[in-house]
């Protein structure tokens, strides 16, 4: 007596399997939470409800299909919260759903495009989570999509996370606040939050300095650019001649700007004096550029006590 035909096995089977690989889907998903965890890292989902909100963003344009690397994929539209930063499942609710993707995928089964959203050069699923997980659970490099664009004046890719979306909205309000993206579209991105505060004081006691100096009226949106050709861009210049920038590569001109600015106490600064300001990069860059500060500066960085 015979219990089941060919097909039916074939889909016992290829049920059993996509079982088989959702566990091990969810299974690793968890592993890496609590890898990323012990390492204090955050590799979740970024909300793209959020992201729209702190970066200002409101048109997005249709641009037609597109092969889009599944590692650009960095956030998702609402459910955020129920996959990894891979897209690995992390609920179980997700089993059955998941399943029958798998299967339709086993099965050579032509699926719909998924929608994303692109900002910059990062992606956010507006529809076919599950999809995407798939894909990734079976080590795919590109799934097709029905691409909406928005326009992005910032940095953002598969390495972006909820601090540096922080940084980049208050790197937004402080060029609304000085004008300096108008009149200047200088590049001044910092990888610390809190770095922005400081560079508005050294705008607003420039700006004293002026006043101070016989100029009855001056603006923030005036003090600025005076601020930035002035004083900020002859320091960079010579900040990036000097060799310590090459010694932390992962940190922006902005960022030693500020360092070297505390470095000296110049929380204020009036005027720019090219051999102290030499001088003090110089001393900067012997002192911070020792092996022993590097680890230091490290474990701080590890345990969440960088700041400015």
């Amino acid at each position: 007596m015979v219990l089941f035909n060919n097909k039916q096995n074939k889909d016992v089977t290829s049920k059993y399997k996509s079982d088989i690989a959702f566990s091990k889907a969810i299974s690793k998903a968890f592993t890496q939470e609590l890898k990323d965890l012990l390492l204090r890292r955050s590799k979740r989902l970024l909300p793209f409800d959020e992201i729209k909100e702190k970066l200002d963003l409101w048109y997005g344009k249709d641009i037609g299909l597109r092969s889009v690397s599944l590692d650009s994929i960095v956030g998702s539209q609402g459910r955020y919260r129920n996959f990894t930063r891979h897209f690995l499942p992390l609920d179980e609710n997700l089993r059955n759903r998941w399943k029958q993707i798998d299967s339709a995928v086993e099965s050579g089964r032509d699926l719909p495009p998924v929608e994303l959203y692109k900002v910059c050069n990062a992606y956010f699923v507006k529809d076919g989570h599950h999809r995407v997980s798939v894909a990734t659970a079976k080590k795919r490099s590109f799934i097709e999509a029905k691409v909406f664009e928005y326009n992005c004046d910032f940095s953002l890719d598969d390495k972006t996370d909820i601090e540096q979306i922080a940084i980049l909205q208050t790197y937004q309000l402080f060029l609304k606040e000085t004008g300096l993206k108008k009149t200047r579209n200088p590049d001044l991105h910092l990888t610390v939050l809190g770095g922005y505060p400081i560079l508005m004081e050294h705008i607003q006691r420039h700006r004293f300095y002026l006043i101070k100096k016989g100029k009855n009226q001056v603006s923030i949106e005036e003090a600025s650019m005076s601020w930035f050709d002035n004083i900020y861009s002859p320091m960079v210049t010579l900040i990036t001649k000097n060799s310590i920038m090459g010694k932390f590569p992962h940190r922006t001109k902005t960022d030693f700007y500020i360092w070297i600015s505390k470095y000296k106490n110049w929380l204020f600064q009036d005027v720019f004096v090219s051999d102290e300001v030499q001088s003090v990069i110089d001393s900067y860059s012997k002192k911070f550029s020792n092996p022993i500060r590097k680890a230091l500066g490290k474990l701080k960085k590890f345990f969440g006590l960088v700041k400015y």
